[in-house]
């Protein structure tokens, strides 16, 4: 068997990307958990749903390095010479492992989305949610499955050399078509949030803002479809040199669908830092500026904003003091999306003040 020892080992690139992806997609997640923590916003069903997903996916990063560990990244026949033929089969078999979990983990996550839309759209909408949720978990779980499936026996999937039958066309077909129509899904879930948010009364630049924020998905549609073109390509016996290339953009897919869903919480936190940091320069406190930090955190649990007074109801401050009995009427045009609350101060509530 002919070695190729001139060509370099993928095993530490594809390590540092791998790992990369993982704790990129930690740090939002942990940031969007922190913030709900703070605001006294109680986990739901899209938050479970990431968590798990991010934990499928260091599962199969932590297998991944063990694999790295015993060669894969390199040519096959640089495997055998180095570490043995033995190696070969528990490197597939793990292998095989990460791409099953990989495919869940990627499915989890972009439900997790369609959860989150779930809470917040109305009618009609709501039902075409529900066949996004229920086709792509059972494409997904269907190409997840193709890769145990393509063999009889099972085990001939990670051990050639058992006698039986193998159809790698119905792998292909399966794990292609899941991927395709998962980056489908992807952009359609981009878009939906566009008409329900493009219809409250905020200023057009707080619209796009939020609009974007809930959009980010489309960088997962993105990755992808480059994994669509990696799972084309054949890969014969070098499957341990040319197959990382899958597990990167498996891994990028994961991370970046965690990263879009926790952008819209983390919009909110980058606000209320950005503000602490303004009245920081303003008063020159440290100490204040933390403190108004921590009230804009902690406060707004269940909590109204606070209402804005007029001009007039300020200029009649200036005028007399009288006694008087009011009421308050709020309309509050308000949606809140996986923590990110659009308010009275965003959207333009109005109240009236009856002196009577």
């Amino acid at each position: 068997m002919e070695t190729h020892r001139d060509v370099p080992d993928r095993g530490p690139n594809l390590l540092a990307a791998l790992w990369t992806c993982c704790s990129l997609a930690c740090v939002f997640l942990s940031l969007r958990v922190y913030c709900k923590f703070q605001r006294h916003v109680a986990l739901q069903y899209d938050d479970y749903l990431l968590i798990v997903s991010w934990t499928t996916q260091l599962v199969c990063s932590v297998l991944v390095s063990i694999n790295v560990a015993a060669g894969f990244g390199k040519y096959t026949a640089d495997v055998i010479a180095e570490h043995g033929s033995e190696n070969i089969v528990p490197i597939t078999l793990r292998e095989t492992i990460v791409g099953f979990l990989m495919t869940l983990a990627i499915a989890w996550s972009k439900t997790s989305f369609a959860v989150t839309l779930l809470r917040v759209t109305p009618g009609r909408m709501k039902a075409v949610l529900w066949t996004i949720i229920v086709t792509m978990n059972v494409f997904m779980t269907v190409g997840a499955l193709s890769i145990f499936l393509q063999c009889s026996p099972v085990s001939k999937s990670w051990d050639e050399h058992l006698p039986g039958m193998c159809w790698p066309t119905f792998n292909l077909v399966a794990s292609m078509f899941s991927s395709a129509y998962s980056a489908l899904m992807d952009f359609v879930l981009a878009l939906l949030p566009w008409p329900l948010i493009w219809h409250l009364k905020m200023k057009v630049k707080e619209r796009i803002g939020v609009a974007v924020a809930m959009s980010m998905g489309i960088c997962a549609g993105a990755t992808a479809i480059v994994k669509c073109y990696y799972l084309q390509r054949p890969h014969g016996m070098n499957f341990f040199y040319e197959g990382g290339n899958l597990v990167i953009w498996g891994s990028a897919e994961v991370a970046t669908t965690i990263m879009a869903a926790s952008i819209p919480v983390l919009r909110v936190f980058v606000r209320d830092i950005r503000e602490s940091v303004a009245f920081y320069r303003h008063s020159g406190s440290f100490r204040d500026a933390l403190r108004s930090l921590r009230r804009k955190q902690g406060g707004e649990s269940g909590q109204e904003p606070p209402a804005l007074r007029s001009s007039d109801d300020r200029e009649s401050d200036k005028i007399a003091i009288t006694r008087t009995q009011e009421l308050r009427i709020s309309f509050h045009n308000r949606i809140e999306i996986d923590g990110l609350r659009l308010d009275a101060e965003e959207a333009g509530s109005q109240i009236y003040s009856i002196q009577y």
